[in-house]
C-alpha cells in the first residue's frame, strides 16, 4: 500500500523559476558521458552495444515520453541514437522536492542541490550508458526501480566534486528516512505495485504538467500524485542501497565489482531484488 503523504508543511523544495536545459550544456554532459562509458562497456561483455550517442532537446510537448514528469528519454530508432530531453527542468526538479521533502527538512543542506544543474546533467547520463546496453525494455523484465537504479547511481559517481559526494548522501538518508517510517521499506511486491502505479499515474496525469499556471499545485496537491512521489522515493532509496554496497568494496575490487553488476546482474528482472530485501 502507498503511504498517504501530507501537504502540510510549507516548506517548498526545489527551483522557483525555469530551469532550461542549454544546448551547450546537454552536448557536453553527452560527451563527458560517452567517455566515462567506454571502460564501463568494456565491461559490461555481450550486452555492451556500443555506439555514437547525441542529445536532441524536444519543444514539441506531444512527443514528450510523460509531459514534464521525465526529463530524459531514449531513442534508439534511426541512424544516431539520442538522448531526449525536455527543454526545461523545473517542473521534474520540485516534483522531486517534494518527494525528498523529509530528507531535505532534516538535512536542509542537501536541498541546494535541486538548485543547480547537476541532477539534469545525471538525466541525460545516465541515459547515454543505458542507450549502449543491450537490455529489455521497461517492464516486468526491467524494472525503472531496481534495475535503473544502476545507471542512475553511475551517473552520481560521474559528477564532479562535491555534488558527487552530496548526491550520494543524499541517497544514502533516503534509504535511512525509508527504513525508520512506521511502515519501512516497501517489500517486493509492493515495489511492483508501486512502480506500475507510478506510470499509470504518468500517464493519466500528464497532460496537467503542461498547464504552467496549474503546475505548482498539481505538485502540491494531497494524494494526486501519491504513487509518483514513493515511486521517486524508491527509486532513490535503490541508487542509495547500491551506493552502500560499492563503498564497502576494496578500491582494488572496485573493477571487478562493475564486471559483475555489468555482465552479469544489470539485465536480470530479479536485479538488486536481494539488497532490496536486506536488513528490512
Amino acid at each position: 500500500m502507498v503511504p498517504v503523504r501530507s501537504n502540510a508543511t510549507s516548506v517548498r523544495f526545489g527551483p522557483d523559476g525555469p530551469v532550461p536545459v542549454s544546448d551547450d550544456s546537454a552536448e557536453r554532459w553527452v560527451l563527458k558521458a560517452r567517455q566515462l562509458a567506454r571502460p564501463l562497456l568494456d565491461l559490461a561483455g555481450g550486452i555492451a552495444d556500443p555506439s555514437p550517442v547525441v542529445p536532441h532537446v524536444v519543444h514539441d510537448s506531444d512527443q514528450w515520453a510523460f509531459g514534464n514528469f521525465m526529463l530524459a528519454w531514449l531513442d534508439s530508432a534511426g541512424p544516431q541514437r539520442r538522448v531526449r530531453h525536455l527543454p526545461d527542468a523545473s517542473f521534474f526538479l520540485r516534483l522531486l522536492g517534494r518527494a525528498y521533502a523529509p530528507v531535505f527538512e532534516r538535512r536542509p543542506d542537501l536541498a541546494e542541490l535541486l538548485l543547480d544543474d547537476s541532477r539534469l546533467e545525471m538525466s541525460l547520463t545516465n541515459d547515454v550508458l543505458q542507450i549502449q546496453l543491450r537490455v529489455p525494455a521497461p517492464g516486468a523484465a526491467y524494472s525503472m526501480i531496481r534495475n535503473h537504479a544502476l545507471m542512475l547511481f553511475v551517473a552520481a559517481l560521474w559528477l564532479d566534486q562535491p555534488r558527487r559526494d552530496q548526491w550520494l548522501d543524499l541517497y544514502d538518508e533516503l534509504v535511512s528516512y525509508v527504513d525508520e517510517r512506521p511502515e519501512g521499506r516497501p517489500g517486493l511486491a509492493e515495489l511492483v505495485e508501486i512502480e506500475a502505479g507510478a506510470f499509470a499515474d504518468f500517464v493519466e496525469f500528464a497532460p496537467l504538467t503542461l498547464r504552467a499556471a496549474a503546475t505548482e499545485s498539481v505538485i502540491r496537491s494531497d494524494g494526486l500524485l501519491d504513487r509518483i512521489l514513493e515511486y521517486q522515493l524508491c527509486a532513490g532509496v535503490a541508487i542509495g542501497l547500491l551506493w552502500r554496497d560499492y563503498r564497502a568494496v576494496p578500491d582494488a575490487d572496485r573493477e571487478a565489482w562493475f564486471r559483475e553488476q555489468l555482465s552479469e546482474l544489470y539485465a536480470r528482472p530479479d536485479y538488486l531484488n536481494e539488497k532490496w530485501t536486506e536488513n528490512r
